[in-house]
C-alpha cells in the first residue's frame, strides 16, 4: 500500500514538471535557448570536420599542427593555447599561431619560440650510458641491452636534444618561400649567441639582424656575458644548395658565410677596438689563428693567419699570413689548398725580409730576403694512372729551422720530384724526375728514371717469377758551401754522375715436406754504368764524404777522396741463391673470454723459421762503382738467419662480423754470417721485437738489439701508451743506445725484418740514453693538469720538462704552464731555458685562441713545438 502511494506521488511531480515546460515552449521562453543548442552543435560538428581535413592536409605537406583549442575562419588555421608547429626537425611553439592553408602565411605570437629537435640511434658503453642519461639537455631511451662476445655490456639507444634557435613575442611569415619577419632576435647558430633589435629571413635563406651582439658565450642572454662582438648589420648568408625552410635557423652555420658589418669587440661592458667589416667563413675553415710570445731567435712576435673558403666546387680555401718579429722583420704567406674527388693540389708562398740572417756559423751566406715557394699536386688520371708532383724552392739552408720548425722535424730536405704510373695486372709502370732546386743540400738527381716493376706471379706450374727493372741517368750533387773548408785536406765532395742500368730477376719453387714449408730462390741482377772511377773507393772513403758533408754548420775533420772518372763503362753481375723454411704450431682455447682485456678466445701460433742467403761477390768491385744508392754498394753475403715469430690471437668486432686480432706478438732472430767481414765475427744480431695490444687504449712496444759476437746490448726502445679512462692519460718511453757499428744482412729476393734503419751495408750508431714520462690528470671537475718531460741520461739534462695546470672557467679555459729546457755546451757546462706561458682559450670555440709565452734564461731561447708561417708558429708547447 505504501509503495503504491509513493509510486503515484512521484508521477504526479514529473506531470507538473512537464505541464510547466509545455507552458514555456508556449510562451517562447526557451524555444530560442534549445534552437541555439541545435545549431551549435550542427555547426560544431561541422566546424571540427572542416579542422581536421586542414590538418590532414597540412600533415600530408609534413605539417603538424595543435592546440588547446584550433579552428577554422575562412582560409586560416587558428590555434590557441599552447600552439606547436612541427615542419621537418624544427619545433615553433607560441601561445597562439594562424596559418593561411591557401598561402601557406604564419603568424605566431606570446611566447614564440623555434626549437631544432634532433634524432638518433647510436650503441655505447654503460659508463657512457650514464653520462649522457646524466645530461638534461638530452632524451635518452634504451632500446636494447646486450653483450659483445668478448662479455663487454654494450647498450642500443636513441638519443634526442632540443636545442632553442630563437625566441620572441611575434614571428610572423611563410613555410614554403621560408620569408620569417622574426622582430627581436634572440637565437644561436652552432656555438654562437646573438641577440638582436629585429630580425628577417628572405626567400633566398638569407638571415639579416639588425643591432646585433655576438658571443659564444650564453650569458649575453642575461645580458652579462664576458665578451661580444656588436654589429650595426649581421648577415648568415647560406652557401650554395642550401635555400629552402629545412635550414631556417637549422643550427648548422657551417652552411653560412657570416658578414658582420660596423664592428666593435667588447670585454664585458668594455669597448675595445672597432672594425668596420668582420667576415666569418662556413665551416671547415680555420678562422682567425693569433699566437704571440717571446723567443730567443725571434725576439717578441706575433703571427697571425686567417682562412676563408674561396670555392664549393673544387673545394677551394685559401690562407693569408701575416708574421711579425721584432728581431726579424715582417713575415707574409698565403696558402691556396684545392681538392676534387681525383685530385689535390696545394701552393704555398712565404716571404720575409730578414734583418738578422746570419744568426748561426756555418759555410753559407744568408741573405736578408728569404722565402719558400712550394706547389704539390696529386691526380688520379684513371684508375690505373697516377700523377704525382711537387716542386720546393727554398731561399736557403736555415729557413725551415728558424721559420717552419715542425716541418723541419719531420721533412729538413724536401724534394723536389714528379712521378707518373701505370698500374697493369700483373705488373706497373712509371716515370719520374727527381732535380735539384736547391744547390744547398746533397740529392741524388734522377733525370730521369724509368721503372718497370713484376709483382710475384706464377709462371709455370709451382714457378713463381719476382722482377724489377730500372733505367735512369744518375747525378750525385753535393752541397754548394758560399766558403771554402779550412779543416782536414780541406777539400769537399765532388760531383760525379753516370747512367744505370739494372734489372733484377727472381725465381722462386715453395713446396712442403710433410709440416715443413720451402721456399727455395735463386735469381740475378744485370747492372750497367756508362762511367765509373779507376781510383778505388773504399768504405772508409764513402763514410768521409758523408762526414764532411754535414749541414754546413762547424768544420769536421776529416781527408775526403773523390771518385775519379777514368774508369769507363761497367758492367756488373750478382747472383743469389737462397732457402726459406718455416712451419706453424698452434692451440686454441675458446672458451676464454675477459671483457677488460677484450678476449673472445684465443690462439697460440707459433712460427719458427730459417731464411739461409748466399750472395757471392759480384763480378765488378764496389770500390769502382759510383756510390748512389744499395745496388751500387752490394757485396759477398752468406749468412744464415735463425727466428720464431710467437703471435696470441682473440675474435674482435659484432657478431658476424667478426676479425682475427693479433692480441700479442714476439719475434726473436739471430744471424750466422759464414764470411769474414773486418771488425766483426760470425755471429751477427740477436732482434727482438714484442708488441702487446689488449685494448683499443693500451699499447706496448719494445725493441731490443744485441750484438750476439760481442755479448754487447747496442739498442733497446719501448714504448708504452695507456688511457686509462678518457681524463687519465699516460706515456713513457725509454730508449738506449750504445755507440756500435751494425752488419748488414742484404738479400735480393727476400724481406728481412729490420730493427733499426739505414743503409744495408753501411750503418754507424751514437750513443744516446733518454727517458720519457708523460701524464694527463684530473684535479676536480673543472681542472686538470699536465706533466711531460724527457731527460738524457747521457748529457744528463733535462731535453724538456713541463707542467701545466689548465682551469676551465665559464666559457674560457685558463691554462698555465713552466717548461724547463737544459742544453750541455761543448765544453760540458749546462744551459737553463726557462719558458712561462698563459693561454686563455674559448670552449666553445676552442679554434680561437689566445696565446702568451714569454722565455726567460739560457743562451738557447725558447723554442716553441710549432713552427711559424704555414706551421700556425710557435706560441707554447703542444701536449704530449
Amino acid at each position: 500500500m505504501h509503495e503504491t502511494e509513493t509510486l503515484r506521488h512521484e508521477e504526479g511531480k514529473k506531470s507538473l514538471l512537464l505541464s510547466g515546460l509545455n507552458r514555456h515552449f508556449i510562451s517562447g521562453r526557451l524555444l530560442p535557448l534549445v534552437l541555439f543548442f541545435f545549431f551549435f552543435s550542427f555547426f560544431s560538428q561541422r566546424l571540427h570536420a572542416q579542422a581536421g581535413a586542414v590538418l590532414g592536409s597540412l600533415s600530408s605537406a609534413g605539417v603538424d599542427a595543435s592546440a588547446d583549442n584550433l579552428e577554422v575562419v575562412g582560409t586560416n588555421l587558428i590555434g590557441d593555447g599552447h600552439a606547436v608547429i612541427k615542419y621537418d626537425n624544427i619545433l615553433i611553439t607560441a601561445d597562439k599561431v594562424i596559418i593561411d592553408f591557401e598561402s601557406w602565411n604564419i603568424e605566431a605570437l606570446g611566447r614564440v619560440r623555434f626549437v631544432r629537435r634532433e634524432k638518433n640511434e647510436r650503441q655505447v658503453d654503460l659508463s657512457e650510458l650514464e653520462k649522457l642519461e646524466e645530461d638534461p639537455k638530452l632524451k635518452v631511451e634504451l632500446i636494447e641491452r646486450f653483450t659483445t662476445p668478448t662479455g663487454r655490456q654494450k647498450a642500443r639507444i636513441t638519443v634526442q636534444s632540443e636545442n632553442a634557435l630563437w625566441e620572441g613575442e611575434r614571428a610572423e611569415g611563410n613555410l614554403k618561400t621560408g620569408y620569417f619577419n622574426l622582430g627581436h632576435y634572440i637565437g644561436r647558430f652552432e656555438d654562437y649567441y646573438c641577440i638582436g633589435e629585429s630580425a628577417e629571413r628572405e626567400p633566398d635563406s638569407t638571415i639579416t639582424v639588425k643591432n646585433a651582439r655576438v658571443s659564444t658565450c650564453e650569458y649575453l642572454f642575461e645580458d652579462h656575458d664576458h665578451y661580444s662582438i656588436t654589429a650595426g648589420r649581421l648577415r648568415l648568408v647560406p652557401q650554395e644548395g642550401y635555400h629552402d625552410f629545412k635550414q631556417l635557423r637549422d643550427g648548422s652555420h657551417e652552411r653560412f658565410d657570416v658578414w658582420a658589418y660596423n664592428c666593435v669587440f667588447w670585454i664585458g661592458n668594455v669597448p675595445i677596438l672597432w672594425v668596420p667589416v668582420l667576415y666569418k667563413p662556413g665551416k671547415g675553415s680555420f678562422g682567425w689563428q693569433i699566437q704571440a710570445g717571446q723567443d730567443h731567435d725571434w725576439g717578441y712576435f706575433v703571427k697571425t693567419r686567417k682562412t676563408f673558403r674561396l670555392y664549393d666546387y673544387p673545394n677551394v680555401t685559401g690562407t693569408l699570413l701575416a708574421d711579425w718579429y721584432s728581431r726579424r722583420g715582417f713575415g707574409v704567406g698565403t696558402n691556396i689548398k684545392a681538392r676534387t674527388d681525383n685530385t689535390r693540389t696545394d701552393a704555398f708562398i712565404y716571404w720575409i725580409y730578414d734583418r738578422d740572417p746570419q744568426m748561426y756559423e756555418g759555410r753559407f751566406d744568408i741573405k736578408p730576403n728569404r722565402y719558400e715557394l712550394k706547389l704539390s699536386h696529386m691526380n688520379h688520371l684513371t684508375p690505373r694512372m697516377d700523377f704525382r708532383g711537387q716542386i720546393d724552392k727554398l731561399s736557403d739552408i736555415n729557413f725551415l729551422s728558424d721559420f717552419m720548425r715542425r716541418r723541419n722535424e719531420t721533412d729538413p730536405q724536401p724534394v723536389t720530384f714528379a712521378d707518373l704510373e701505370y698500374q697493369f695486372d700483373h705488373f706497373s709502370l712509371s716515370a719520374n724526375v727527381r732535380p735539384r732546386v736547391n744547390n744547398f743540400f746533397s740529392e741524388v738527381q734522377r733525370l730521369p728514371e724509368l721503372r718497370l716493376d713484376i709483382q710475384r706471379q706464377e709462371l709455370f706450374k709451382n714457378i713463381y717469377y719476382q722482377g724489377e727493372t730500372t733505367f735512369d741517368y744518375l747525378m750525385m750533387s753535393w752541397r754548394k758551401y758560399d766558403k771554402p773548408r779550412l779543416a782536414g785536406n780541406m777539400v769537399d765532395p765532388k760531383d760525379y754522375e753516370s747512367a744505370r742500368f739494372d734489372t733484377l730477376h727472381m725465381f722462386y719453387y715453395p713446396f712442403s715436406i710433410d709440416w715443413l714449408n720451402l721456399l727455395p730462390r735463386a735469381g740475378f741482377r744485370l747492372t750497367y754504368y756508362s762511367k765509373s772511377s779507376k781510383k778505388k773507393i773504399n768504405q772508409d772513403d764513402v763514410d768521409a764524404m758523408y762526414t764532411v758533408d754535414n749541414d754546413g754548420q762547424g768544420e769536421p775533420p776529416g781527408d775526403v777522396v773523390n771518385y775519379d772518372s777514368k774508369g769507363g763503362d761497367k758492367f756488373r753481375f750478382t747472383g743469389e741463391l737462397g732457402l726459406e723454411g718455416n712451419t706453424k704450431i698452434y692451440r686454441a682455447w675458446n672458451d676464454v673470454k675477459s671483457p677488460f682485456l677484450e678476449l673472445d678466445g684465443l690462439r697460440h701460433v707459433i712460427q719458427p723459421y730459417f731464411n739461409y742467403e748466399f750472395l757471392p761477390s759480384p763480378s765488378v768491385s764496389r770500390e769502382k762503382l759510383y756510390y748512389f744508392d744499395d745496388i751500387d754498394r752490394i757485396t759477398e753475403q752468406n749468412f744464415l738467419r735463425l727466428g720464431m715469430l710467437n703471435r696470441l690471437q682473440t675474435r674482435r668486432g659484432e657478431v658476424k662480423r667478426q676479425e682475427i686480432f693479433t692480441w700479442a706478438s714476439m719475434e726473436n732472430y739471430i744471424d750466422f754470417h759464414f764470411n769474414q767481414q773486418e771488425g766483426f765475427n760470425n755471429f751477427g744480431d740477436f732482434g727482438t721485437i714484442f708488441e702487446f695490444n689488449p685494448t683499443s687504449d693500451f699499447t706496448i712496444r719494445s725493441d731490443i738489439l744485441i750484438d750476439s759476437g760481442n755479448a754487447t746490448l747496442d739498442k733497446i726502445k719501448t714504448d708504452f701508451i695507456y688511457n686509462i679512462t678518457s681524463e687519465w692519460k699516460l706515456v713513457a718511453r725509454h730508449n738506449y743506445q750504445d755507440n756500435y757499428e751494425q752488419r748488414g744482412a742484404y738479400s735480393m729476393g727476400s724481406s728481412l725484418t729490420d730493427i733499426t734503419s739505414g743503409t744495408d751495408f753501411s750503418r754507424k750508431f751514437t750513443k744516446n740514453h733518454e727517458v720519457t714520462f708523460g701524464i694527463e690528470f684530473p684535479i676536480n671537475k673543472k681542472t686538470r693538469g699536465e706533466f711531460f718531460t724527457t731527460y738524457n741520461i747521457y748529457y744528463g739534462a733535462f731535453e724538456e720538462a713541463r707542467i701545466k695546470l689548465i682551469r676551465k672557467l665559464h666559457c674560457w679555459e685558463a691554462a698555465i704552464e713552466y717548461a724547463l729546457r737544459q742544453r750541455k755546451t761543448d765544453m760540458g757546462e749546462a744551459s737553463n731555458q726557462h719558458n712561462f706561458m698563459f693561454m686563455l682559450y674559448l670552449t666553445a670555440a676552442p679554434s680561437v685562441k689566445i696565446e702568451a709565452r714569454q722565455a726567460m734564461g739560457g743562451d738557447e731561447g725558447g723554442e716553441g713545438d710549432e713552427g711559424g708561417g704555414e706551421d700556425g708558429g710557435g706560441g707554447g708547447f703542444g701536449s704530449f
